[in-house]
């Protein structure tokens, strides 16, 4: 054999070897894409299970434990086997983490649920014939005309606050630990899943807090005559009782508009009529239903549901309008999207779609050619809606804050509390460290309360781009289904919406909810 035959032999045998482990290679990355796969089917199938629980939970309707019980455990399992054989993709590794948290927090979850209604409800005052509740506070508030029964209620609902303080920290403790024990926290996930540093949302929430206080404080003296039939707010008078009541005088109005056909029209312009038939809406007023509106992706993108309350005729435009957004989103989903794609969604993301379509209740040119108001009512409703959103950043800058903190100072309950007492008198008004016990976000999840923040001066920004490139009228007529278009791709994307596009520069937002027609 010659020389050269024999280094053709070995090259060839080289040459198998190579072909040999590249096909094993490729075997392997399928098969790891295959289990990825697998995953992520037996994800969405537990997950569909415990979210019709949790839907009918918070509904107010009867729920399965049982079931919620048996979906969690399985959705562990599931999210061990993920976190032991893969770290990609990044979003569901961490919702894998979280995952396990949630289900691991569960017992405690639902203890809350039940006992936060029965704790927080009033021994001398009713609605509807029943005892006013944490359910039906925000009800109360819209319609009690007695400021020191409102003060009552909320007094008592403060004072007795801190008896659910330790299930609100033992749901707390076991996020930490679970985190932990993959090298995270909850605010680490959080701020990865959102691509901005702890000092940069940090800075954000400032400059928006801090730069609603005096436009605020003004425009709250303005309103307090008017509203609650006195000279300024006191502490007892919260966001919720200013958006029950700050419409009041748009009602008449807005009484004889159907909310859900004026939003549904708005959506079938923009060429939304198919996503609209995998929508169902639940208005029903039932005693454990939640306070707030709410919308549940149960299956992505076939069957989302949007649950309000009536609380009045305006407020209930802008629920909808913002449910329907989160509707919309969930609904323009593709089913062909592996799980972590279609449900995995940063959370401020959940939120632009959401306060994109209730901003048109703000937009001069949709109050006059889609609901029909006139010149002056369009300028109150825009005074209006200007005073509850610098309301909303100051209360949110507050809990914002102090949630980030919580999680990087490792605050206790109490010093949640005190924490969250300063930043309200920093921000606007200081009212009882203890309030953020009783809202229904801050204490709900981990980090979540900065999301609607990042999301408004976001939707702000893509409100503009709207304008200039389709016009003033962007919603109706010719260039509605070019816009339709836009949001439907980017709400298409759902986990790989690209949030570093956006230029997030607070000013533009805050500059605009400044403006009033009386200051």
């Amino acid at each position: 054999m010659t020389k050269n035959t024999l280094i053709d032999s070995k090259n060839s045998v080289l040459h198998i070897l190579g072909v040999i482990q590249i096909s094993w290679v490729i075997l392997l990355v399928i098969s790891s894409d295959s289990k990825l796969d697998e995953i992520g089917v037996e994800f969405e199938k537990f997950h569909i299970q415990l979210a019709e629980q949790r839907y009918n939970q918070t509904s107010g309707l009867e729920y399965d434990k049982s079931v919620m019980e048996a979906a969690s455990s399985s959705l562990v399992e599931l999210s061990t086997t993920f976190l032991n054989e893969f770290s990609e993709p990044r979003s569901f590794y961490l919702h894998c983490i979280g995952a396990i948290s949630q289900a691991r927090k569960l017992p405690v979850t639902l203890e809350l649920y039940e006992k936060r209604t029965e704790i927080l409800s009033s021994e001398n005052f009713k609605i509807h014939g029943k005892p006013v509740n944490w359910g039906s506070w925000r009800q109360f508030n819209a319609s009690e005309t007695e400021d020191k029964n409102r003060k009552n209620v909320y007094d008592e609902f403060i004072q007795k606050a801190p008896q659910i303080a330790p299930l609100i920290t033992k749901r707390f403790n076991i996020a930490q630990q679970v985190y932990k024990l993959y090298e995270t926290s909850p605010l680490d996930a959080y701020l990865e899943q959102e691509s901005i540093t702890y000092d940069k949302l940090k800075d954000f929430i400032n400059i928006l807090g801090d730069g609603a206080r005096k436009a605020f404080l003004e425009a709250a003296d303005h309103f307090a005559p008017e509203i609650l039939g006195k000279d300024s707010f006191d502490y007892y008078d919260d966001f919720y009782l200013a958006r029950g009541r700050i419409y009041s005088p748009l009602n008449k109005y807005f009484n004889k508009k159907n909310p859900q056909k004026a939003i549904e029209k708005v959506l079938n312009n923009l060429g939304f009529g198919e996503e609209l038939h995998k929508i169902k809406v639940d208005s029903e007023d039932r005693e454990k239903k939640s306070p707030s509106a709410f919308c549940f992706g149960i299956q992505v993108p076939h069957d989302i549901r949007v649950v309000y309350k009536h609380v009045s005729p305006f407020s209930d435009f802008t629920s909808l309008f913002h449910e329907y957004g989160h509707g919309i989103h969930g609904a323009s989903g593709l089913e062909g999207d592996p799980f972590w794609k279609r449900y995995i969604v940063p959370m401020s993301v959940a939120e632009t779609f959401s306060i994109f379509l209730e901003t048109l209740l703000q937009q001069p040119l949709f109050l006059l050619n889609e609901l029909g108001m006139n010149e002056e009512v369009i300028q109150d409703i825009i005074d209006r809606r200007h005073f509850m959103n610098l309301y909303f950043l100051v209360f949110y800058a507050a809990n914002a804050l102090m949630k980030i903190e919580f999680w990087k100072q490792d605050y206790g309950y109490e010093d949640a509390s005190k924490r969250f007492q300063e930043l309200t008198k920093r921000y606007y008004w200081e009212i009882p460290g203890d309030y953020w016990l009783t809202h229904h976000i801050t204490p709900n999840y981990d980090v979540y309360a900065p999301s609607y923040m990042l999301a408004s001066v976001r939707v702000k920004e893509w409100i503009n781009q709207m304008i200039d490139e389709f016009g003033e009228e962007f919603w109706r007529g010719e260039p509605a289904k070019q816009v339709g278009a836009v949001i439907r791709e980017l709400a298409a994307a759902r986990g790989e919406f690209d949030l570093s596009v956006w230029d997030m520069d607070p000013q533009p937002f805050l500059k605009e909810q400044s403006e009033f027609s009386f200051l």
